[in-house]
């Protein structure tokens, strides 16, 4: 399977990617997460048709930044 490698990609780049398989969550559809054989801290995530290499800090960031927002 090919994936979109975007942990060198700008932050609000990563954000959109995130609010995408954030919203396919929502609606029900599963995520799945596994650590990438480059090591720490890269990891796979996969949505429906999306499949992002991505870094688990900025991925964490947001959720907390999102978690900020929902509590206001």
């Amino acid at each position: 399977m090919d994936r979109k490698d975007i942990r060198l990609s700008p932050d609000e780049e990563k954000e959109k990617v995130y609010e995408e398989i954030d919203k396919l969550h929502k609606q029900g559809k599963g995520v799945t997460t596994k650590a990438h054989k480059s090591g720490f801290p890269a990891i796979t995530v996969d949505c429906q048709d999306i499949h992002i290499l991505t870094d688990i800090l900025s991925l964490e960031q947001w959720r907390a930044k999102t978690k900020q927002k929902e509590r206001r």
